[in-house]
């Protein structure tokens, strides 16, 4: 099940480690040379939440949002600070149909380039250009037209779907608002 509302706490995702990781295997022969294969088309973001949390409320909410989440078993929205935002030439549109389109975000360097689907837009933050009229569903990505010229392109923001990657929450307490934890993982889900 994945939980729409509330997100992650925000407070506590600004401090957080979350990127992407791919999954690539390497083989090389007697002679030293590799073979490798790219597993994933895409990246599959990680992260750990721990240093997110520095005062005793920001435990009580992590806690609490953890509680409320049932650990691993259902998924939430992650604001990644690192990247959640498509700026203008950044936001691109996938045709489904000749009247829905699926969200993604553009990554340039120099000629490289990689397309990332974008699941969870923010609500109220995503403005279209192209002079039609459209709907977003900001549980999926997907656009639709009502009337007027197709999408050209988007900007604004959107949050990754996330799940956590532990079900035991560990914290040991140090001293006051001082904690000690291994580690508080979450991991990117497929939508």
């Amino acid at each position: 099940m994945f939980i729409e509302t509330p997100r992650f706490p925000e407070s506590i995702g600004a401090g957080s480690q979350f990127g992407p990781g791919y999954s690539t295997s390497i083989a090389r022969n007697a002679g030293g040379f590799e073979v490798n294969n790219q597993n994933w088309s895409m990246p599959l973001y990680q992260g750990n939440v721990i240093q997110g949390v520095r005062t005793q409320a920001e435990l009580d909410d992590l806690l609490s949002f953890f509680h409320g989440v049932a650990g691993m078993h259902n998924g939430f929205r992650f604001k990644n600070f690192n990247d959640y935002t498509a700026a203008a030439g950044q936001g691109v549109l996938v045709a489904l149909d000749s009247t829905h389109w699926q969200l993604y975000k553009k990554y340039t360097f120099a000629a490289l380039q990689t397309l990332r689907k974008i699941s969870k837009p923010v609500d109220g933050t995503v403005l279209f250009d192209g002079g039609g009229t459209y709907t977003l569903d900001s549980t999926t990505g997907i656009v639709t037209r009502s009337a007027g010229a197709d999408p050209t392109d988007w900007t604004g923001e959107f949050d990754f779907p996330v799940r956590f990657d532990i079900d035991q929450m560990l914290p040991q307490w140090i001293s006051f608002e001082l904690y000690d934890w291994t580690s508080i993982a979450i991991i990117e889900l497929r939508l």
